[in-house]
């Protein structure tokens, strides 16, 4: 999938644009994962969702920006970092680490890539399907 900008050639500064809010991202489940338990910011809903939510999300801004790098490698690091930031959790005051919790994120994780796999095959499908159209 190419995205592109209003008056960009290319492509680049949307792919620029893309991977800083990717970055952006990750940044932010960093420091929401990390806060003291005083100073956590919930939704209202469940903390499970909450992480699936937020990995989801996270993956397909991610796999847009870095999908070159394989789909298995960017998943792998979406989990791992997800693992990561559950055992940082430890070292956080008021905070505990817990396998439901990572979980929750390795499973949005999963769902975010299946979304936007879901979304190109249907765009594929679709495209495929107005070129036999036309012809």
């Amino acid at each position: 999938m190419s995205l592109k900008l209003a008056g960009d050639g290319d492509g680049m500064n949307a792919l620029r644009v893309l991977r800083g809010t990717a970055w952006g991202c990750l940044a932010v489940i960093a420091i929401l994962s990390l806060l003291p338990a005083e100073e956590m910011v919930r939704t209202g809903l469940s903390g499970h969702i909450e992480h699936a939510i937020a990995y989801a999300a996270a993956s397909v801004i991610v796999l847009l920006a870095y999908g070159k790098h394989g789909l298995v490698r960017v998943a792998a690091g979406l989990i791992l970092y997800a693992g990561v930031l559950e055992f940082l959790q430890r070292f956080s005051p008021g905070r505990h680490s817990g396998v439901d919790d990572f979980l929750a994120s390795s499973t949005g994780v999963l769902i975010g890539i299946a979304a936007l796999m879901s979304w190109r095959s249907l765009q594929q499908r679709r495209a495929s399907g107005v070129s036999r159209s036309r012809s």
